[in-house]
């Protein structure tokens, strides 16, 4: 497969990014699909490729692979009652053809039960009118060229017609915050992510270079509930506080009541980050390379301008640091695994040796120990 010949936002359709602010997480996505145009954009592509509703196939990349627990409400994974929401919206459009996409992670290295398939059912997403697709299962050899070169896509994201991010929003160690562009670098087949995107290659550069070839037609964010700082990419904790109602620590759940979205992703990126409080124009990462790579785009931002209340960045030399510590392939699972607060009811640990055993304790004294310092940028609203 080549790479396309013509841009995906290249429709004739406006580009607006809606930033949704309402409690009722339902309507906040209602209106969302209604002002940016969803309807329309997917409407205008599916006349693009000739095909009808019965045969054309709709791909949705949540983010849900870093569940290392059940939530309620979801924090470090995309929101399933708005995953299925969508989709029923879209069984009564008179689409048919629709899957939920996903590939496996590190976490199936250390822990059982870690299939795309499993842990969707963990979460509640029930397969009910939709398909669930372990991109890992299912690669396919695919030239990249570029830093990707020779290496694998999975079948269902190739395929696919219409391709939607619907990413969490969230706080990252290393590339700032983890959105709607990296949410894509989960589509990524390889297991061993750490040794494959990010020791061989570097991240980002391998994402943009995979979505030249398979660009993503919606983008959206679930900010219903957000998570900030440092390590808000993995875990959520709460405000604690002594008898007399002092804070002791504070917590970095974040009740942000915001759906965002957009027919270009670079757009919907540039939002989210500034609803974050980040600066795109200074970014080093992603949203750099992405834009290196498409451009950006003349749209439109409906809806709110703010930035989140009380929002901790992760500081710019501290993600510089993380980004070299990744690309170490022994120390990286270390601390990726040490430092995961897993259920191991629901995914057991593939070896239990007290060498494991320290690894653990040692990782939660460490992530309890930087989550409690609570150590950014402080963003200060305007």
């Amino acid at each position: 497969m080549s790479i396309p010949n013509t841009d995906v936002r290249d429709i004739d359709v406006p580009s607006i990014v809606a930033a949704v602010l309402d409690p009722d997480k339902h309507r906040a996505f209602d209106q969302m699909l209604e002002q940016s145009r969803f309807f329309e954009t997917l409407e205008a592509v599916r006349a693009q490729s000739g095909k009808a509703k019965d045969d054309f196939l709709i791909a949705m990349k949540p983010n849900f692979m870093m569940t290392i627990k059940i939530e309620d409400p979801a924090l470090v994974y995309t929101d399933p009652q708005l995953v299925e929401y969508w989709l029923g919206k879209l069984r009564d459009a008179g689409y048919t053809r629709l899957r939920v996409v996903e590939a496996q992670n590190v976490y199936n290295l250390w822990y059982r039960n870690r299939s795309v398939n499993h842990v969707a059912r963990v979460i509640g997403l029930k397969s009910d009118g939709y398909a669930v697709h372990d991109l890992t299962n299912e690669q396919f050899p695919h030239d990249y060229g570029g830093v990707l070169g020779e290496h694998f896509v999975g079948e269902s994201w190739r395929d696919a017609d219409f391709r939607i991010s619907f990413a969490k929003n969230k706080t990252h160690d290393v590339s700032r915050c983890t959105l709607v562009i990296k949410n894509t670098y989960g589509c990524l087949p390889a297991v061993d992510k750490f040794k494959e995107y990010h020791t061989k290659r570097e991240v980002d550069s391998a994402t943009v270079q995979a979505l030249k070839h398979f660009p993503v037609h919606f983008a959206a964010i679930d900010a219903t509930w957000s998570l900030d700082g440092p390590l808000g990419y993995k875990e959520g904790f709460d405000v604690v506080k002594d008898e007399a109602g002092n804070v002791i620590r504070e917590g970095n759940v974040h009740q942000t009541n915001t759906v965002i979205g957009g027919r270009d992703l670079l757009a919907v990126e540039y939002v989210g980050m500034k609803k974050m409080g980040l600066d795109p124009a200074a970014d080093k990462r992603f949203y750099k390379l992405a834009e290196e790579a498409f451009g950006e785009r003349d749209f439109e931002w409906l809806g709110s301008h703010a930035v989140y209340d009380d929002w901790l960045n992760v500081g710019e030399a501290a993600c510089d640091v993380l980004d070299i510590g990744e690309e170490l392939g022994t120390i990286s699972h270390f601390f990726g695994e040490s430092m995961a607060h897993v259920d191991t009811n629901l995914f057991p640990p593939r070896k239990t040796t007290w060498v494991r055993k320290f690894m653990h304790y040692f990782g939660r004294k460490l992530f309890i120990k930087k989550v409690r310092n609570r150590k950014g940028e402080r963003v200060v609203a305007s």
